[in-house]
């Protein structure tokens, strides 16, 4: 019965706006102003050092960390199509450059973030790409919160786990890394911080070389996870000075490929 009255409505709607060609153009100017105040608000949130990631479809200042966000999706793109991903949460998924290029693909994702600034930037741009499949997520990563989160095919956890290690020590971050896996249905990405990082992010030491010390970290904690190396892709260590990173995807060993 509600889905009829709904049904009834939208068509008095319609019919209201045939008849009334001003409606028309008052939803129109709406949408104009609208696409204004969201190009004010990217351009203000911008400021003073820009993006970090790219922004799919709107024109920001140039982001800092182009050239690593582009190289790191064109290592894991082929991933997701050989493993026929359906589905993807990305945890700190900063302005959403990596939910809407999976959404793009079809695959719905969800993108996590929360930096008031970001999750604006990223709402923006999943509106101005036309996509319906990408929902933006306002929440703050944490063990209080890690139940919320969707259990799904893909997972990105990309450039935070140092931020978890120095934010709620090495033991919470690693049961972070659990929790995400755990609901984790056939590939993890994975990057973080290595020794570039000063001694106040609390990170181990990585021997006998961070790529060796992170493919064991990761074949430990996630279990029946498989790691593969995609590569050491442009970073910025905390003083915003260029480093590169080590990128993984762990696949759960039972996960046929499509």
């Amino acid at each position: 019965m509600d889905q009829l009255a709904g049904t009834q409505t939208s068509t008095r709607m319609v019919r209201i706006h045939q008849r009334f060609p001003a409606l028309r153009f008052l939803s129109d100017a709406r949408r104009v102003l609208d696409d204004g105040i969201d190009l004010l608000r990217l351009k203000l949130d911008a400021l003073p050092d820009g993006v970090y990631q790219p922004v799919p479809g709107v024109h920001v200042r140039k982001a800092k960390r182009s050239v690593g966000t582009g190289s790191r999706w064109a290592a894991m793109a082929p991933v997701v199509e050989r493993l026929g991903v359906r589905s993807a949460l990305d945890v700190g998924a900063n302005v959403g450059y990596f939910p809407i290029k999976l959404a793009q693909r079809g695959i719905p994702s969800v993108a996590l973030e929360a930096d008031p600034k970001c999750v604006r930037t990223a709402m923006t741009a999943v509106r101005r790409n036309g996509l319906d499949n990408v929902a933006v997520m306002s929440l703050e990563f944490r063990p209080d919160t890690v139940g919320l989160l969707p259990a799904t095919d893909c997972t990105l956890l990309l450039s935070l786990w140092h931020h978890l290690v120095r934010e709620l020590g090495l033991g919470t971050a690693t049961d972070l890394l659990r929790e995400l896996w755990g609901r984790t249905g056939k590939v993890m990405f994975f990057d973080s911080g290595e020794d570039e990082m000063p001694g106040s992010f609390g990170l181990p030491r990585m021997v006998p070389t961070p790529d060796a010390w992170l493919t064991e970290y990761l074949e430990k904690n996630c279990a029946g996870g498989r790691v593969e190396h995609l590569g050491r892709h442009r970073a910025f260590d905390a003083d915003g000075l260029p480093t590169d990173r080590a990128l993984f995807a762990v696949i759960r060993r039972e996960t046929p490929e499509a």
